[in-house]
């Protein structure tokens, strides 16, 4: 979807300075593209976390497991501490998978 949106005046200006089809993807699509693929990169990582809970439900161990058995068992300790430990890593994975801001690289500041 977002290398599809690409404005297409961009495409056309990259076709009259005789860029080929694969430089056109790499120089052109993909980097205008890249807040879309980003925001996709970061939805497919909060998916895994949610599917994290799922496979403790179904007997798939790990933070899951932990989490679903705590509660489960009325054992308050060990589920919230996974549970917690479940949202820090998806907090920790949503800040790696956003792109920073635009740094001042001149030093003047702002």
């Amino acid at each position: 979807q977002g290398v599809r949106a690409v404005d297409p005046g961009a495409l056309e200006s990259a076709r009259s300075m005789g860029a080929t089809g694969r430089q056109q993807l790499l120089q052109v699509q993909l980097p205008l593209a890249r807040p879309a693929l980003l925001l996709a990169v970061n939805q497919g990582v909060v998916l895994v976390l949610a599917v994290v809970v799922i496979g403790g439900l179904v007997g798939g161990g790990a933070l899951g497991y932990d989490a679903v058995f705590g509660l489960a068992q009325g054992d308050l300790a060990t589920g919230l501490v996974a549970g917690a430990a479940i949202v820090c890593l998806g907090l920790m994975l949503d800040r790696v998978t956003q792109p920073t801001g635009r740094r001042d690289l001149t030093g003047k500041g702002a």
